[in-house]
């Protein structure tokens, strides 16, 4: 398990990113689980993990707006929202994603979920 501090004081961008964050991991455990060297050549292609990202993070904008759960996103600035996925990607995420598909038969399960702390300061 990794561990996240967001410094967030939107709930709609927290929401956001932590939700985009799992979705990718999940996302990337179910190709792995069909097509390991897929799974691979995505986590290890940035392009391909900010395409990924990008579709999760308009999924979650419409599900949002949908359920009408954040009614009003205009305070969230959606490339900077971007920004900092990636950055969480590149410092935490590939790391779990790549012990996960690196795992051999003899290693314990490794779960591929996040923890995520928020530090509203």
């Amino acid at each position: 398990m990794k561990e996240i501090v967001l410094k967030e004081k939107s709930e709609a961008a927290i929401y956001i990113i932590s939700t985009v964050l799992q979705g990718y991991c999940e996302t990337i455990y179910h190709i792995n689980e069909k097509d390991p060297e897929t799974a691979l050549n995505i986590v290890s292609g940035e392009i391909l993990s900010e395409i990924l990202y990008d579709v999760l993070i308009a999924h979650e904008v419409e599900v949002c707006v949908k359920d009408e759960r954040y009614k009003d996103l205009s305070d969230i600035n959606f490339d900077e929202l971007t920004e900092k996925i990636l950055y969480w990607h590149k410092e935490h995420i590939i790391e779990l994603v790549l012990k996960n598909i690196n795992q051999n038969d003899t290693d314990d399960p490794v779960y591929w979920k996040l923890k995520m702390t928020v530090d509203r300061d």
